[in-house]
């Protein structure tokens, strides 16, 4: 199929004959790419060196987001970017793919529609390019020859799932065969940037916010995780009822630092992230965007967790009556789709002092100072769970040694071990699991273990 060089009026024609893919067309790549296309094809070109220029913005682009890419490369720099744009391009198929929902003949239709003019642009897009510039004086010209990724680590989780669907759109002879199995790509892995990453931060940005796709998100596994076992399987058990489309609830996960509250949380999405659950931190200073950010995301066909770390508030500030509105209260019907998890080292979440009631009343004369108190304290209470991570004994701190130095695989006498790890102890002022695994990581790769002081 599609053997012959195309002209560039039917590449031209291919770019504007989308139906469903038109997400496509706001890439800037694409963007540039699109514009030499039209230039040529419609004879606005009245500069070679303005049509050189054009055509080396569009190969500076191109290259540097391949070299900064994180996913499987298969094909040439453009062919590889296009079926970037398709796998992760967010249109109302992919939506309707990831929520289950029976296809439409009528989407069906246009998705093969589409696929035929995006195997065009894959053949024929950066040979028609080449023909253009050939007799441009100092164009560059990328190489053409086919090279495919066969390494079997990728920093995207489903690395292998989408090699592998890039190499079947590699040797089709018909796009339109490879239906099923983009169909079978959005049920798995998500639609646009929901399947492109599967943590978020809700940043701010001028006008408003943004959610920020982070491609290395914290490793950690649950496995990884020592003691608390109650906790946890409650945090566990609250996150299947979600994943399942059950009544799920906020949790407040508060205790002494350094036991493995946070961790816990990120730990969710590795365990769960290819049963659609996403991650979304928010910075304490973005919280009064929340009311955005879940409307946004509760009419979304995936599960997510908002994630907020360490909060808490001062005495003095007044932010957490917006907040406790956000956790309950408000007119809106909570969304099944979400929940909250906060970690925090307070139960209550704002800092509250003995004499803060004699004070409040000498100092501004309130009468209902209780009433006050009571305000303050319905924010923790706003948590359909509260769960607590308190310190470890040392028992319970060398049990997570030891079953640290055992996944690390460090050999040394257990007695010596726990010598070591409570004398780590005694420098770092605390017990927790996090002073356990920094211990373990300084012993890490060292060849004298014996002989440490």
């Amino acid at each position: 199929m599609l053997l012959q060089d195309l002209k560039p009026e039917q590449v031209y024609q291919a770019l504007h004959s989308l139906v469903l893919f038109q997400g496509i067309k706001q890439d800037e790549v694409f963007q540039r790419f699109a514009k030499i296309i039209k230039q040529v094809a419609e004879g606005e070109t009245n500069s070679a060196v303005q049509l050189l220029g054009e055509y080396h913005n569009f190969l500076g682009m191109l290259l540097e987001k391949t070299a900064t890419g994180s996913l499987p490369m298969v094909g040439n720099p453009w062919q590889d970017y296009l079926l970037n744009l398709i796998l992760f391009d967010d249109n109302l198929l992919a939506r309707e793919a990831v929520d289950s929902r029976e296809i439409s003949p009528f989407l069906q239709q246009a998705c093969l529609h589409d696929l035929s003019h995006l195997q065009i642009l894959y053949l024929h897009g950066l040979s028609c390019l080449t023909k253009i510039s050939h007799n441009l004086p100092g164009a560059f010209k990328l190489p053409d020859t086919m090279s495919s990724t066969s390494h079997k680590h990728f920093v995207h989780p489903a690395g292998e799932q989408i090699l592998d669907l890039k190499q079947q759109f590699l040797a089709s002879l018909d796009w339109r065969d490879q239906y099923p199995s983009l169909l079978h790509f959005y049920r798995s892995c998500g639609f646009g940037q929901f399947a492109l990453y599967r943590a978020f931060r809700f940043e701010a940005v001028s006008g408003g916010y943004q959610l920020k796709g982070i491609t290395q998100p914290d490793p950690i596994r649950l496995h990884q995780l020592i003691g608390y076992e109650r906790q946890r399987k409650q945090v566990l058990d609250n996150t299947e009822r979600l994943l399942q489309g059950r009544p799920a609830l906020n949790l407040l996960l508060y205790g002494d630092r350094g036991t493995g509250k946070s961790s816990t949380v990120k730990a969710l999405l590795n365990e769960y992230g290819n049963r659609g659950l996403r991650l979304v931190q928010v910075p304490r200073g973005n919280l009064e965007g929340l009311q955005e950010l879940t409307g946004y995301l509760s009419s979304l066909p995936l599960k997510f967790i908002i994630f907020i770390d360490d909060l808490s508030f001062e005495e003095a500030e007044t932010d957490y009556k917006e907040f406790k509105t956000q956790l309950e209260g408000s007119l809106e019907r909570p969304a099944a789709n979400l929940c909250i998890y906060v970690t925090s080292n307070q139960r209550n979440l704002i800092k509250e002092f003995f004499g803060e009631r004699e004070n409040r009343l000498l100092d501004n004369g309130e009468v209902h100072a209780g009433d006050t108190m009571q305000e303050k304290l319905s924010l923790a209470d706003r948590f359909g769970l509260k769960i607590t991570f308190l310190s470890p004994d040392k028992e319970a701190y060398l049990k997570i040694v030891r079953e640290l130095a055992r996944q690390e695989n460090i050999t040394i006498d257990t007695a010596y071990l726990e010598k070591l790890a409570l004398r780590w102890t005694l420098w770092h002022n605390e017990r927790s699991g996090r002073t356990a695994r920094q211990f373990i990581d300084h012993l890490k790769d060292r060849d004298n273990l014996e002989e440490l002081s």
